[in-house]
């Protein structure tokens, strides 16, 4: 049986646009078979800088002939009183092919519709194949597209200059967007030539003849191995920080590894602007030795001809030369100046419109620090490097070094720290405080690099909040997301004991009184952080098997330590499997609702001997001395426990005694009752917010 071979061929295409064709062309490719009625097929993708291909493989050599129904309007629609057809069954028919005689009248459920029966001829699969290609051409979207051509034109990523359609050894000359499709493609764009594709088993081979590795994963494997034995052959290990591979990846059609050389004078730089440079502008591959150090050479992938490697690579050094060569200039103004100077550059650098500079973060940052240090119990000398952390940790955003390598804000900072001789723990804070960065980073490593670290995503949050920049749909310009789930992932990391509600208060005082342009009243966007920040603990504790609606009651109770309330969570959690958790939050949902319908004013409860009132009011307070050690202990099963004997006590109230009774005064004295047992309940957890699993258990 034929494979179907589609080869779109563009000018070079980014490495951005070949992952969003790997990811769309398998789909594309099935769902145009099954628009064709054509069987499912195994399909392989191979993309390159200059090509998107797809192969198809064991398609029959037609579409057997066969015979459909297609349902048309309903009996009344379709005929009138006398049983003529109407004007609908005619045009329906008319737009099936069939005479309206043919037309067949069929049960669906209660009523009858009429049907026509269409007997469509076998098809030959080569005439199905411009389809093919017009489908997968016109359905691919790159995040970032061209257009051109005559009129609406056709949007691509790059412009797509020829196209391959084969049928097994039949070439398929259709038309898409002016462009013919052929049987020949081009090969590499300096090494090869123009190749004649017979079958589509002979296309990777047919390119690898014109310089091209057209398989991604081929390609791949070869510059791995190719990589492997470049360093291998220096003593050294390749190392890819920047995840530069699947860039280089869809850059080249041909890999050829070569070694270049590190000017010995530029190794005085600190390592991670080596690396920086290497990566982030030129795509290098830096190596290391066995001793962990950086080796004065590094590897590269180039496209060009391994004849001329030599050349290739000193090409690649004098580049590199150039960019460290700028690199050393910029490190050697900044040390000149020093941190002090650089430090009051913050003053002229805008850090946002509405929130002041650079330098009003910092003060902000300094004392959001040190607050955070003094909460969490660390001693007087950490609290001080604490706050010595927030002073320098925006440092180097006035150093001329991270305005030509943006990627090394922290790291630089922390450098020119260590350089002038600033406490490690502070220089570890520098140039931890970013992390996490995403969902797998690395935490800070020490108590003062994180609270550096939480002071720094606190004062993001609440200064966005506060100026209405609060993330909405899948829009989050600022990160804020990211920011919160590292507070989260920091606090719980850390264990400490600090109250969420408040840092984020003290934080929008600290906005407040920067004197930067800001709402008088905070509290509606704090209470929206909050809840933001809130939703981030739910995501980061469902992989702990612990689910929203525990997360919530136990916010409910009111602890104020992220940490407690995670621990309270997944108390509750745990709870949910034992029948006398029910009963409990059965009487609190009972009390709730109560208290909710409440239509009578009241105050506190003061008894008026009424047997069942006093009753109930004995376990309240029972219960509430017990809800308190458990609370205070951190034990979510012993303040349960305390409710179990104050929800039978519930049970039995409302047996005995009529809440909404005749009298106003009665009344109001027994909602006073049931709202202070409600409060009692809302200590332990807001089991509101729970729902009732019992018939799951």
């Amino acid at each position: 049986m034929p494979d179907v071979l589609i080869e779109i061929g563009c000018e070079e295409l980014p490495a951005s646009a070949c992952r969003e064709a790997i990811a769309q062309v398998p789909g594309l490719m099935a769902a145009a078979l099954a628009g064709q009625q054509l069987p499912e097929a195994a399909i392989e993708v191979m993309v390159g800088p200059r090509r998107i291909a797809v192969i198809a493989r064991n398609l029959p050599d037609a579409r057997p002939a066969r015979v459909r129904e297609v349902r048309g309007p309903a009996e009344q629609a379709a005929f009138d009183d006398s049983g003529a057809p109407t004007k609908a069954a005619i045009g329906f028919a008319r737009g099936q092919g069939v005479d309206v005689t043919a037309l067949e009248l069929r049960a669906d459920g209660d009523r009858r519709f009429v049907y026509a029966c269409i007997n469509d001829p076998a098809v030959d699969t080569h005439t199905l194949v411009p389809a093919l290609v017009s489908e997968i051409i016109d359905g691919l979207r790159f995040s970032k597209n061209m257009r051109w051509g005559d009129g609406v034109g056709l949007k691509f990523s790059r412009p797509v200059r020829w196209i391959v359609a084969k049928f097994g050894t039949h070439t398929i000359p259709c038309e898409v967007h002016g462009l013919v499709a052929s049987d020949v493609t081009q090969g590499h764009r300096f090494l090869g030539g123009p190749v004649q594709i017979t079958d589509p088993d002979a296309y990777r081979d047919a390119l690898r003849g014109q310089g091209v590795v057209a398989d991604h994963v081929e390609r791949r494997a070869e510059i791995v191995a190719q990589l492997d034995a470049a360093a291998a052959g220096l003593g050294c290990v390749w190392k890819d920080p920047g995840g530069k591979l699947e860039e280089v990846l869809f850059l080249v059609e041909r890999p050829s590894v070569i070694v270049g050389d590190i000017l010995a004078e530029h190794l005085r730089l600190p390592e991670r602007v080596l690396v920086t440079a290497m990566q982030s502008h030129q795509r290098y591959f830096p190596l290391e030795k066995a001793d962990g150090q950086l080796e004065p050479r590094f590897l590269a992938v180039s496209n060009g001809d391994p004849a001329y490697a030599d050349v290739i690579a000193r090409g690649n050094a004098g580049v590199l030369d150039a960019r460290l060569q700028d690199a050393s200039f910029s490190f050697d103004r900044d040390r000149e100046v020093g941190l002090g100077a650089l430090n009051s550059r913050l003053d002229t650098i805008v850090f946002h419109k509405r929130l002041g500079t650079m330098a009003q973060k910092r003060e902000r940052l300094a004392a959001g620090a040190a607050e955070i240090a003094t909460a969490a119990g660390l001693s007087s000398a950490d609290v001080a490097f604490a706050r010595r952390g927030g002073e320098l940790a925006k440092v180097d955003q006035g150093a001329v070094l991270v305005a030509e390598f943006s990627d090394l804000q922290g790291y630089v900072g922390a450098e020119y720290a260590r350089i002038e001789g600033e406490d490690p723990a502070v220089v570890t804070a520098i140039r931890e405080h970013y992390l996490p960065e995403g969902a797998d980073s690395a935490l800070p490593s020490s108590d003062i690099a994180a609270c550096v670290s939480v002071a720094e995503k606190i004062d993001n949050l609440v200064g966005s909040f506060l100026v209405g920049e609060i993330p909405s749909g899948s829009k989050d310009p600022y990160g804020l997301r990211r920011a919160a789930a590292g507070v989260v992932r920091v606090v719980l990391d850390r264990g400490w004991n600090i109250s969420q509600r408040e840092l984020l208060e003290n934080a929008a005082v600290r906005h407040q009184a920067s004197g930067v342009d800001l709402p008088a009243d905070s509290a509606d966007a704090i209470v929206l952080l909050d809840e933001f920040i809130t939703d981030r603990v739910v995501f980061h504790v469902r992989e702990d098997g612990i689910s929203a609606e525990s997360v919530a009651a136990a916010y409910g109770a009111g602890l104020g330590s992220l940490v407690a309330t995670v621990e309270w969570a997944r108390g509750l959690e745990a709870a949910r499997a034992d029948d006398s958790f029910w009963s409990i939050w059965t009487a609190s949902t009972r009390l709730e609702r109560l208290v909710a319908k409440g239509d009578v004013p009241y105050d506190g409860f003061v008894s008026a001997g009424d047997p069942g009132e006093d009753a109930l009011n004995a376990a309240r307070v029972a219960a509430e001395g017990a809800i308190t050690a458990g609370r205070e202990a951190q034990d979510v099963a012993q303040a349960l426990a305390a409710l179990g004997p104050f929800a039978a006590a519930v049970d039995q109230f409302f047996t005995d005694v009529l809440v909404n009774d005749g009298d106003p005064k009665v009344r109001a004295r027994r909602y006073a009752l049931v709202d202070a047992s409600a409060h009692a309940f809302r200590q332990v957890a807001d089991f509101t917010k729970i729902t009732d699993q019992g018939g799951a258990r």
